[in-house]
């Protein structure tokens, strides 16, 4: 493991580090980097005091993960048999599927 700064606690550690390979880490390092924000922003990690907490962030968000999806198909079917509007129900459907962002947590580099 190399010192990286851990994104839970703040501190620099010994940590395991994010995948980089991420889209949706790739796209938020993009923002961070192309506006000025951070500059810690390719060397965040999780250290292995903050691992218990990682875990259960992580799985926290594969479990909002999976009920927004079965909610947004279920959903965007409902709509589309009320309404016969593909369009519009693939749109709810996958709105509702984003929701699950706002809970994101970045996977470990394996």
């Amino acid at each position: 493991m190399a010192r990286l700064l851990c994104s839970l606690c703040g501190t620099v550690k010994s940590a395991k580090p994010f995948d980089m390979n991420d889209p949706v880490f790739q796209a938020y390092v993009w923002v961070m980097r192309h506006f000025g924000i951070s500059k810690h922003i390719g060397s965040l990690g999780v250290c292995d005091s903050c691992m218990p907490r990682y875990t259960r962030m992580m799985s926290g968000y594969r479990n909002k993960q999976a009920y927004l999806l079965t909610g947004g198909t279920v959903l965007a079917v409902l709509y589309f048999f009320l309404t016969q509007n593909a369009f519009l129900s693939l749109l709810l459907g996958a709105f509702i599927f984003s929701l699950s962002l706002l809970s994101y947590c970045p996977p470990l580099k394996e």
